[in-house]
C-alpha cells in the first residue's frame, strides 16, 4: 500500500509541475507578443510636423546681448574668494602642525623624566 500511494504522489507531483511550466509559458508567451508589437511605433514619421515647428520658432526668436565685463568680474570675484579660502586653510594647518610638535615635544620630556635613571639613593630600582 506505501508503494501505491508512493507513486500516486510522484505521478501527482509530477502532473502539477507540468501544468505549472504550461501556465507560466503561456503567460509569458503574450507578453513577448505584445512587446514586439510596440516597437513598430517608433517608426512613425514627424518631419512634417517639425518644419512646421522650426518656421513659427524662427519668427518668435529674441537674442540677448550677454555682458562680458560682468562675467569677467565675477570671475575675478570667484578667484579672489578661492584665494582667500586658500590661504585660511594653509594658515590652520600650519598653525595645528605647531601645536602638535608642541605637544609633542612636552610629551617627549615627560617620557624621558619618567624613565631617567638617575635616582637619588642609588638604588637599582630602575632595573
Amino acid at each position: 500500500m506505501a508503494k501505491k500511494f508512493g507513486k500516486f504522489l510522484m505521478v501527482t507531483a509530477a502532473i502539477g509541475a507540468v501544468a505549472a511550466g504550461a501556465y507560466y509559458y503561456l503567460q509569458s508567451k503574450d507578453r513577448f507578443v505584445d512587446d514586439d508589437f510596440d516597437d513598430d511605433d517608433d517608426f512613425d514619421n514627424f518631419d512634417d510636423d517639425w518644419e512646421d515647428d522650426e518656421a513659427e520658432k524662427d519668427s518668435d526668436r529674441n537674442y540677448v546681448d550677454l555682458d562680458l565685463d560682468k562675467a569677467e568680474d565675477f570671475k575675478e570675484g570667484i578667484e579672489a574668494a578661492k584665494a582667500e579660502a586658500t590661504d585660511k586653510v594653509v594658515g590652520a594647518a600650519k598653525e595645528t602642525a605647531e601645536k602638535v610638535k608642541k605637544e609633542a615635544d612636552k610629551a617627549e620630556v615627560k617620557v624621558e623624566e619618567f624613565f631617567d635613571d638617575d635616582d637619588g639613593d642609588s638604588s637599582m630600582d630602575a632595573m
